[in-house]
Parts: structure tokens; C-alpha cells; sequence
């Protein structure tokens, strides 16, 4: 991105000095004659000291480099659709001495599983690659005692483009491409992060037919010239107004009606997940500390911990940064060839879109924070509103990397934005869903306790 500003927030930044992220402060030993502090070198000691404990060793982190092949048992790729599974069968340690030694087609899941519980062992490794079932596969392989791992697609797909191809070639391909070593594994979610990528899929959704719904109601109200304006759908005096705009069939009353209900249930759909995800987020203090930075707000920090899970998977910002595709590429080659090919096309799009918009907002803020200043200082050097957008994001991407990882965080919301969005939360939950969640009903003492949840350990 250029020449970086000494304001910029990047991964090696300035410790921050709230009290709340520091670890409490080391009390000195002083000499009750002298007042003064003992020194630590040139003294004798006549007993000794101590042996220090050992290091407590970091917790176990799972690996995503695809497993050795096994020596004494077999490789099987399984091409999965979601209603036929298709297997092939191969001993071997590298591509050169693979041999493939059998293979079954047009599988249910039943005959599927009974299959790999009569012929295989714990020895044996089952390939798979990331599509809308494997993971669900994944698990019940690992029921059963078996080993499975799930293969990125793009890796897998991009030796598909032969003359021919049918499900025995991609199973057999599966195999191939892993004993070549070109296809990392992919994180298989866990039993939590799933079901809240679940919930956040289903609240896109319904933003996205209520969005539909909204401007197909526009659109045939376009057709009499009617236009609403910044009048909301949601109050009953705007529809009153409609009916009153013209001389309406009993057809056209009747679609008219149809149009505002269907609004109606998609807006109560939307409203119905997005209370559930203030629920999360109101019962995880990370998604809570997510909360304090600059453009992330109740969706965005929890799509951030339903999407990213495990952080620890991370070993740097920079690793979460390119998972979500906001990393800028390019493609040299010779003496001229020098192509940038920025960002997107490549990672979570979904988590991406959502740290954009949250980018978007630090900039309408202008000069009211450190990060949209060195923001609207690039946009001036690049003359490109994209390139500030997505350094941005990036920025923003990296400070949660560091939240999560529990180290100091930079760019903050100042007190009273944070105390905004925790009332946003406390008024999205309800009074009885506060309630139901140990919270006090009323709302000043609701948003002191969720301040108290900041500090609370997290449940994972």
C-alpha cells in the first residue's frame, strides 16, 4: 500500500495502556533500614535459589497440513453428492508406487458407513473434499474410529480439467493430488462454531429476502408513479397513505395486501435472528471485547466468532488476514510482467463483506479516530476509495486478531460509542430476553453488567 504513515495501526503497534488489558502491577521488596531496593547482581546468596517451574506447554493447536500417508493402511477418496458416494481405493506412499486396489460407486450413506465399518481400520485415512455435506461426513467417519480428513476444494478441482471426468476419476483424483502433496487440509468446524454459522446464514437470508421484499413492493408501486420516499413500510400510517394515493381495484387492494405481508414476515424473520444473535453475543465476552473496536458492531462481531472459531488456529494476524482474503496479491513474471491483483475473489467473502461495511463506517466518521484519518490520508495518496476501504478492513482484521488472542488492542471506540452499541444490544434483546439471561430488566443497570462481562473469561 504504498508509504505507511507513522499513525498506522499494524501488527507490531504501541502496547495500550488501559488498565483493563495490563497485568497487575509487581510489588518491590525494599530494605525496611535503607529504603532501597535490593540489587539482583553482585550479591551473595548463601542459600540457593529456587529452580524455576517449568514452562506450562501452549495447548494443543490442530494442524491443518494434510497427515502423512499411512504405511500400513490404506488411502481412500470419497467423492460425495448428497445423495450417492463414490470411493476409491489405494495403497502407496507418493503418486509414483500408488496402486489403486479397488472402488465402489452409487453408495447410499448407509451402505456407506456399513461398508467402512466391515472393511477398514483405524489404520486407514479417508480423503474428502470441503463441499456442503463433508463435513457431516467428516464426523460420522470419526464416530466410527476412523481417520478423515477434508481437502480444500480449490486445490482438489484445479486437477479436473482433463477431457474426461465422472466420480470414480474424482475419487481416484483425491488421492492423487494428496500423496502429491498439493492439497492442504481445511479447518473442520466444531459442534458450536457450525451451529452459529447456521444461525448466521439464516439471518443473511432473511436480510436478503426482506430486502427482496421491500423492492418488490417499490416496484409495484413504481408502476402508478408512486413513490415512498424515506417513509417507512413498518408504519401503518405509510400504508394508509398508499391506499389513499389512487382509486385501487379489488385485485390491486388484494396484492397490495399480499406485498405488506409478505414485508411484514420477512421483517419479523430478521428481527427473530437477529435477537438470537444478540443472545450470543450478550453470553460470549469475546464477542462483547470485539465489540470496543472501531467498526464492528453486534453482526460483525459475531459472524467474526462464528466464522473464525478457534483463533489459536491463527499463528498471526497476517494468517487470518489471507483466510479472509484481504491480503493483496500479484503475479510477476520476466522483466515487465508486474500484475497486482488486490483484494477478493479469494477467502470468506461473507466475513470480507461484513468487514468492509464496518471499514466503510470508520471512514464516514472522518477525522474523529486515528485509523480514519490514516484512511482518508491513503485514499488522498492512492485516489482510489477501494484501496483505503480494504486497508482498512485489513487494519480492522488484524485488531481482532490480537482481541481474540487476548493481546492489547489499538484501534478502540471511545467510551460513549461503546456504551452506544451495548444499549443497541441491551434494546435488541428485550426486556423479558434480558431477563431470561440474568441481566437486570432495566436498562442502565443492564449496560454496567455487560461492561462486567468484558473481563469474564470466555466459555471455549
Amino acid at each position: 500500500m504504498g508509504r505507511q504513515d507513522p499513525e498506522c495501526l499494524n501488527a507490531n503497534f504501541r502496547p495500550w495502556t488501559n488498565p483493563d488489558w495490563l497485568p497487575a502491577p509487581v510489588a518491590l521488596t525494599l530494605n525496611q533500614e535503607t529504603g532501597e531496593r535490593p540489587l539482583k547482581k553482585n550479591t551473595p546468596s548463601t542459600t540457593k535459589k529456587p529452580k524455576p517451574p517449568e514452562p506450562t506447554p501452549p495447548p494443543e493447536v490442530e494442524l491443518y497440513t494434510a497427515p502423512k500417508p499411512p504405511k500400513q493402511g490404506r488411502i481412500i477418496g470419497l467423492d460425495c453428492h448428497p445423495d450417492t458416494y463414490t470411493a476409491a481405493v489405494f495403497v502407496g506412499q507418493t503418486p509414483h508406487d500408488a496402486r489403486k486396489v479397488g472402488a465402489r460407486d452409487r453408495l447410499s450413506l448407509e451402505q456407506l458407513l456399513a461398508w467402512v465399518e466391515a472393511e477398514f481400520t483405524p489404520e486407514d485415512l479417508f480423503l474428502l473434499e470441503a463441499g456442503s455435506n463433508s463435513f457431516a461426513i467428516h464426523h460420522r467417519l470419526l464416530a466410527l474410529g476412523r481417520q478423515a480428513v477434508v481437502l480444500e476444494s480449490c486445490h482438489v478441482g484445479r486437477q479436473a480439467k482433463t477431457y474426461a471426468d465422472n466420480d470414480r476419476m474424482a475419487a481416484a483424483r483425491m488421492v492423487l493430488v494428496y500423496l502429491a502433496g498439493n492439497a492442504p487440509c481445511v479447518w473442520v468446524p466444531d459442534e458450536l462454531s457450525s451451529q452459529r454459522r447456521q444461525l448466521l446464514h439464516a439471518h443473511q437470508m432473511a436480510v436478503t429476502n426482506h430486502t427482496a421484499a421491500v423492492n418488490a413492493l417499490k416496484s409495484y408501486l413504481n408502476q402508478f408513479a408512486i413513490r415512498l420516499g424515506k417513509r417507512g413500510l413498518h408504519l401503518a400510517s405509510t400504508r394508509q397513505w398508499v391506499l389513499g394515493q389512487r382509486a385501487w381495484s379489488d385485485l390491486q387492494r388484494e396484492l397490495l395486501a399480499d406485498y405488506f405481508a409478505q414485508v411484514d414476515y420477512e421483517q419479523k424473520r430478521r428481527q427473530q435472528w437477529q435477537r438470537r444473535i444478540a443472545q450470543e453475543v450478550a453470553n460470549e465476552p469475546r464477542m462483547l471485547r470485539c465489540l470496543k473496536l472501531l467498526g464492528i458492531g453486534l453482526i460483525n462481531a459475531f459472524a467474526l466468532l462464528a466464522i473464525i472459531g478457534d483463533v489459536r488456529r491463527f499463528s498471526g494476524p497476517e494468517k487470518l488476514v489471507a483466510y479472509v482474503g484481504l491480503n493483496p496479491g500479484q503475479r510477476d513474471s520476466g522483466k515487465d510482467k508486474r500484475i497486482k491483483l488486490g483484494v477478493g475473489r479469494r477467502g470468506r467473502g461473507d466475513l470480507r463483506h461484513l468487514l468492509i461495511q464496518g471499514a466503510q463506517a470508520v471512514l464516514r466518521a472522518g477525522a474523529q479516530t486515528t485509523l480514519g484519518q490514516w484512511g482518508w490520508k491513503l485514499f488522498a495518496r492512492k485516489g482510489h476509495r477501494h484501496i483505503a476501504v480494504a486497508a482498512v478492513a485489513r487494519k480492522l482484521l488484524v485488531q481482532v486478531w490480537h482481541v481474540l488472542s487476548d493481546h492489547p488492542p489499538q484501534a478502540l471506540e471511545t467510551s460513549k460509542s461503546v456504551t452506544l452499541k451495548l444499549h443497541k444490544l441491551a434494546v435488541t434483546l428485550g426486556k423479558s430476553l434480558r431477563v431470561q439471561l440474568g441481566l437486570p430488566a432495566q436498562l442502565k443497570p443492564c449496560l454496567l453488567e455487560l461492561q462486567k462481562r468484558f473481563l469474564q473469561p470466555s466459555a471455549t
